[in-house]
């Protein structure tokens, strides 16, 4: 399987899962600190093009800073996007940016995947962890984090 396919696979299952929510199970959060499921969505219809945008510039300019902040603005804008969406919109809006995502990485030449950028907490990181770590896995994760928000709505 290529990135690209791993990154629709991700984004297809977050994608179905949120459809299967209430509105109410969507919005709700476990604790003050805890994202809702509607705020990690926000978050994944994100950052894939992010870091796919970032995989194809380190591709083609070596020793890059790779990564972000998390009081990056992007990052931030990104989780009140989906507050107003409905459970399906949402799932449309990550299921468009993973596709985005997935078309971009596939525009990586097989030499950039070699590249290596620079993180600022990680030293060295190779474009290949960027797209295994930063999108399909990042994913991955959200999306158990959103089954367990979602799960603790239910009385």
């Amino acid at each position: 399987m290529s990135y690209s396919d791993d990154v629709l696979a991700a984004g297809e299952a977050f994608a179905a899962f949120l459809e299967t929510l209430s509105p109410e199970a969507f919005r709700h959060s476990p604790s003050p600190e805890a994202w809702s499921a509607a705020e990690i969505a926000g978050h994944a219809a994100e950052f894939p093009v992010t870091f796919a945008r970032q995989c194809v510039a380190l591709a083609a300019t070596r020793g890059l800073h790779v990564g972000r902040a998390l009081d990056d603005p992007g990052r931030l804008a990104a989780l009140e996007r989906t507050r107003g969406m409905s459970p399906a919109e949402a799932a449309a809006a990550i299921r468009a940016v993973t596709a985005e995502a997935a078309a971009t990485l596939a525009t990586v030449p097989v030499d950039g995947w070699d590249a290596v950028g620079v993180h600022p907490r990680f030293g060295e990181f190779p474009n290949r962890r960027i797209a295994e770590e930063f999108i399909r896995d990042h994913l991955r994760g959200h999306l158990a984090e959103a089954r367990a928000a979602a799960a603790a709505a239910v009385p």
